[in-house]
């Protein structure tokens, strides 16, 4: 049911603060007085002997009064021109001299953009001395009078389907004689009976005004004279007072079309219709088609093109009283009046350029005059700039109603996924995904549309990534996707992008066609709120996270990657108390650090053989310790196998080491960069895992965890580039130390190998390296950002001092 707005103008106080009306957007009729309490009219100032005022005329004083003080404030000379007006001849008389608007030469032409429009913001014959040719006058007394034609009741109707209606009429060229026109079928709840004879009223009120307007001052414009425009539009408006005003836009815009089609009916039809062409002949049209068809065109042409700038404005203003009732502001309800005010003032224009045709009584050969140019140019301008400051004020309110649903939705989410008790994974999954409903399943041919309902009391993981890098991750989930199936959860892939393009939509559908479990449909669609919520409350940033579900819709865990990675489906069902437990459960040793990475090394170690990790991208260190290690295990009389385990993030420019190492057979090395890659990734999953933990059981500094001092040591070594090494054998004491230091360590030989048989090996070789050493620098590495886990301070692995704290933002580097 329509509402009532009313409108009530601001005092003059304010007018600094409304851009639209610190200019005129109506020309003020002679006989019109200001009221006092409006404000003071100040003159134009004359700047040359030509602007002087009549003499005779008393002119008083100029007065510097507080609007004008507002009215040299920046934002007001930017907005000053969102509304331009005409100065039309009768209105000289008004303080200044009368000037010819006839341009010089007659071969002028106006400015043009590609659209057929006349070019704004260009220097073109509306322009004297700079400054544009339109009148300054207080539009305020206009709004007054517009607003008193507005009493609206709570009648209302579609008023989107009958501007549709118009819009189609105004698109509408002149038709051939042999051209057969396309019809429309409308829907049939589109009927207008009740609006009919009101249309028939504002038709024939603006009709007989075109034909009948009189003229004043010697000048006749169009049919009309332009003081009985405005007398006109006021009446009209008093036709459609009791409609909102989007209505009385489109009710009028209906009147203009009603004329405008029965032209064009005219025009279609009366060469081959006996009475549409004896029609024609009393109106004396045959000639005008045929002698002046081309005249026509472009006369018709230029007026369509306004024609379209009033369908617009009327959008915009349909579009703001869609808005919900309490972001109807002062922004728009200021404005649209003087907004329909001037679709009035252009409709009478459209109608007095079609009226001058169809009525006969232009004998100008359709030629339009210069006069008629400005005037049609003038009015579209003035709508356009109108439509742009309250599309732009529309967009605001657009994103401000945008951001407020995002919110709710967004709590609302956290309520779903935190405090609401579930009977069933899908719920909540329904309230994520809203509005895509469908999930894809299968791969290849075998790929089918089932609803979300196929993961009904199923355990699930929500795979969250973008399309990049995701090869890897793909690679091991495709492997545990098998093994895992008779353990009742499913995977779904949730592809995340804040914006999405067609080359990114193909990549989707490219990637999603290999895949074998369920990939979530059209995820363009996701709305914002899903966006953020995943991004804030589940920490997704750039790299893929594995959100556990369970089959009551409750998370169990932000990321179960780094429990997969370490575990594999051991994990299941990836809650906070299964990764107590399996962390509980397991030692650390080298067994455990290289499982499911080098089954080559695996199957050394059961073969009691010492293994010896190591990495660094010097050649020339990797010779060197290599070399020392084959003489100090042919010393200590051990079988030893040394494997190349390279660093963190490789790249490209870790191949050709990897080649370098295998073809002079220096060592083992780990098969390619993906097992180098997942080696890594179980380092810093066990790092992001223990984290968790620590932050689960509440661990304060003191209490030290010696596995994740274990852990962060590697991460450093990973993670500088440099030379290092750890040794051990199956479950037995791991000993690791920077390259430099193990060399030392390798070359004194002599001095601890005195040890081993009462030590042992590891033990021996782990006390000298923990000898009292000169000063040296210890390490630093990086942290992985998973799910926002990053601790306030580490302490130093080598020194035990706390570390400094530094950001590194880094991409593509080797």
């Amino acid at each position: 049911m329509a509402q009532n707005f009313p409108l009530v103008p601001k005092p003059l106080g304010d007018a600094s603060t409304d851009p639209l009306k610190r200019v005129s957007l109506i020309p003020r009729m002679p006989e019109q007085n200001v009221p006092e309490n409006v404000g003071e009219r100040r003159p134009l100032a004359p700047t040359t002997r030509e602007d002087k005022p009549l003499e005779g005329r008393h002119h008083p004083a100029p007065k510097t009064t507080p609007l004008e003080h507002k009215m040299t404030d920046p934002e007001a000379e930017k907005l000053t021109s969102v509304v331009q007006k005409s100065v039309h001849p009768h209105e000289l008389e008004d303080g200044l001299t009368k000037q010819s608007l006839t341009p010089k030469s007659m071969d002028q032409r106006l400015p043009m953009d590609a659209s057929g429009r006349l070019g704004l913001g260009k220097k073109s014959p509306f322009h004297r001395r700079g400054r544009p040719m339109f009148a300054f006058s207080d539009d305020r007394v206009m709004l007054e009078r517009v607003l008193k034609t507005h009493s609206p009741d709570m009648l209302s109707f579609d008023v989107k389907s009958l501007l549709s209606i118009v819009h189609d009429i105004f698109k509408s060229p002149v038709p051939s004689i042999d051209v057969v026109s396309a019809s429309k079928d409308y829907a049939d709840h589109t009927s207008f009976e009740a609006f009919a004879e009101l249309i028939d009223q504002i038709s024939c009120e603006i009709e007989c005004k075109c034909l009948h307007g009189g003229e004043s001052h010697g000048l006749m414009s169009s049919g009309l004279h332009l003081d009985s425009r405005n007398t006109t539009a006021f009446s009209v408006l008093s036709l459609v007072s009791k409609y909102r005003w989007d209505a009385k836009v489109v009710l009028i815009l209906a009147a203009l079309a009603v004329k405008y089609g029965v032209f064009l009916l005219l025009a279609e039809t009366y060469a081959t219709n006996q009475l549409t062409k004896s029609m024609a002949m009393i109106k004396h049209l045959p000639a005008i088609f045929s002698r002046e068809a081309t005249a026509l065109n472009q006369r018709l042409d230029k007026t369509r093109v306004l024609m379209q700038d009033m369908v617009d404005l009327a959008t915009t203003i349909i579009k703001i009283y869609e808005l919900p009732t309490q972001f109807i502001t002062e922004e728009f309800t200021n404005h649209v009046p003087t907004a329909v005010y001037w679709i009035v003032r252009s409709v009478l224009v459209c109608t007095s350029h079609i009226s001058s045709r169809v009525n006969g009584f232009r004998q100008d050969k359709g030629i339009m005059s210069f006069m008629e140019v400005s005037e049609i140019h003038e009015n579209s301008e003035r709508l356009r700039k109108i439509n742009g400051y309250l599309t732009e004020q529309l967009n605001k309110c657009l994103e401000k109603i945008k951001d407020r649903i995002t919110e709710d939705e967004y709590q609302e989410l956290i309520r779903t996924f935190t405090t609401i008790i579930h009977v069933d994974v899908v719920s909540p999954l329904r309230r994520l995904f809203r509005p895509i409903d469908y999930l894809y399943h299968g791969a290849a041919h075998l790929k089918r549309r089932v609803g979300i309902d196929a993961l009904s009391q199923k355990h699930v993981l929500l795979m969250i990534s973008d399309l990049e890098n995701l090869e890897r991750e793909l690679y091991i989930l495709e492997q545990l996707y098998t093994d895992a199936w008779e353990q009742s959860f499913e995977f779904v892939w949730v592809p995340i992008q804040d914006f999405w393009t067609e080359t990114e939509k193909t990549k989707y559908e490219t990637l999603h066609s290999s895949m074998t479990w369920y990939v979530l449909g059209e995820p363009w669609m996701l709305p914002r709120s899903a966006l953020r919520f995943v991004k804030e409350s589940w920490g997704f940033k750039t790299k893929p996270i594995l959100v556990a579900l369970d089959s009551k819709g409750q998370v169990t865990s932000t990321n179960a990657f780094p429990m997969i990675w370490i575990w594999q489906t051991f994990a299941y069902p990836f809650t906070s108390t299964r990764e107590l437990d399996l962390w509980a459960e397991q030692e650390w040793n080298l067994e455990f650090l290289i499982d499911g990475t080098d089954p080559h090394s695996l199957n050394q170690m059961a073969d009691g053989r010492y293994i010896c990790l190591y990495g660094g991208e010097d050649m020339q260190w990797i010779r060197n310790f290599t070399n020392l290690w084959r003489g100090v295990a042919k010393a200590a009389d051990i079988q030893l196998e040394m494997v190349y385990v390279g660093k963190r993030n490789p790249k490209n420019g870790l191949q050709p080491i990897i080649d370098r190492i295998r073809q002079e057979q220096i060592s083992h090395t780990l098969v390619d960069l993906f097992q180098i890659w997942f080696f890594w990734t179980r380092i810093e999953s066990m790092w992001e895992s223990k984290q968790r933990v620590l932050k689960h059981k509440n661990n304060t500094r003191e209490d030290k965890d010696n596995v994740l001092m274990e852990i962060t040591s590697l991460l450093g070594y990973g993670g500088e580039g440099g030379g290092w090494g750890l040794v051990s054998r199956a479950s037995e004491l791991m000993v690791r130390a920077k390259g430099n230091v193990f060399e030392i360590a390798l070359t004194e030989f002599d001095q601890w190998n005195g040890e081993i048989p009462s030590k042992g090996f590891l033990r021996a070789l782990y006390d000298h390296l923990m000898a009292p050493r000169p000063p040296h620098h210890c390490t630093r590495f990086m942290l992985p950002e998973s799910a926002g886990i990053i601790p306030n301070s580490v302490e130093c692995t080598e020194c035990r001092r706390t570390m400094d704290k530094f950001y590194l933002f880094q991409c593509c580097l080797e």
